[in-house]
């Protein structure tokens, strides 16, 4: 399973946004792995206690495949920081969104377009 299941999920976590995402990626490597780890390896991956508490907490509530189905079922497509089809002008900020959700077609005119 790629790790843009997991990049999803983990973006359900509340204190988990982008800046620790990349923490977690940069240290784990593969999302799936860092899914399942255990509370002193998230600690490794330099993150706080109340994060690491959130989520060991979560995860425990959140199917990362029943998140990517629901959304599947709504025609939402997901593009995450690692995907070719990120708007490159969203890597260039410090803390970018990890997870884009979007309906439609991401065009290259629309490199200068932002919807929230």
């Amino acid at each position: 399973m790629s790790d843009t299941v997991y990049v999803v999920a983990y973006s359900q976590i509340s204190g988990v946004g982008p800046v620790k995402l990349r923490l977690i990626k940069d240290h784990f490597g593969d999302m799936e792995w860092a899914w399942r780890a255990g509370p002193k390896e998230l600690a490794a991956a330099g993150l706080d206690e109340k994060t690491v508490g959130e989520i060991v907490t979560r995860r425990a509530q959140i199917s990362p495949e029943r998140e990517m189905q629901r959304l599947e079922e709504r025609g939402i497509q997901v593009i995450t920081w690692q995907d070719s089809s990120y708007p490159s002008r969203l890597n260039e900020i410090y803390g970018g969104p990890a997870v884009l959700y979007m309906k439609g077609n991401l065009l290259r005119e629309d490199e200068w377009a932002i919807a929230v």
